[in-house]
């Protein structure tokens, strides 16, 4: 079975993802869905000099983006294996993978947005937004739970990173004050 046929059942037939053999080439289809998002969000961040150029920053963001996603998967399995919902983690995180062919998008917005048509921030904002949506709605279809719960789950490690950075930053700026008193 090819990529394509592949991501063509978990787009038209998402249920076969919580069935018990799952969607045949569902690997493959989710590790090049990661690979052509991060080419997508690496090419924006490029486009904007965020990121230096070259095959080693490529793959630090490439790799950050899989470890990143790993640990959301992972953190949404553990909250809905401790509420009672049953699914598989290897196949969330594979499902996000074909969720991030989204991300692909960015490309030719960024280029609307260097020519200054488009508002690039708004946009990525969009594009983002829409690879939540996907994501939530996968969630749904791998566990058998509702839309708010499997926003909640998806909201979750976003708010627990958020938490931590916060708590890092506050004893940061205490430890500087105390160094300057």
């Amino acid at each position: 079975m090819n990529i394509f046929s592949a991501l063509e059942t978990v787009i038209e037939r998402p249920e076969t993802l919580a069935a018990e053999a799952g969607p045949e080439g569902l690997g493959r289809t989710g590790m090049l869905g990661y690979f052509a998002g991060t080419l997508g969000f690496f090419a924006f961040l490029r486009m904007f000099s965020a990121v230096p150029p070259g095959i080693m920053s490529f793959s630090v963001v490439f790799i950050l983006l899989l470890a990143a996603n790993f640990f959301f998967a992972s953190s949404i399995h553990l909250f809905m294996d401790l509420t009672g919902a049953k699914g598989r983690a290897s196949r969330l995180f594979l499902a996000f993978g074909c969720s991030d062919f989204l991300l692909a998008l960015l490309v030719p917005l960024a280029f609307f947005a260097k020519l200054q048509v488009l508002n690039g921030f708004l946009w990525f904002c969009l594009c983002l937004l829409a690879v939540v949506y996907a994501r939530v709605r996968l969630v749904r279809r791998l566990y058998p739970v509702s839309a708010n719960k499997a926003l909640l789950s998806i909201c979750l490690p976003y708010a627990g990173l958020g938490a931590v950075f916060f708590a890092v930053s506050v004893y940061a700026v205490a430890w500087l004050v105390w160094l300057v008193v």
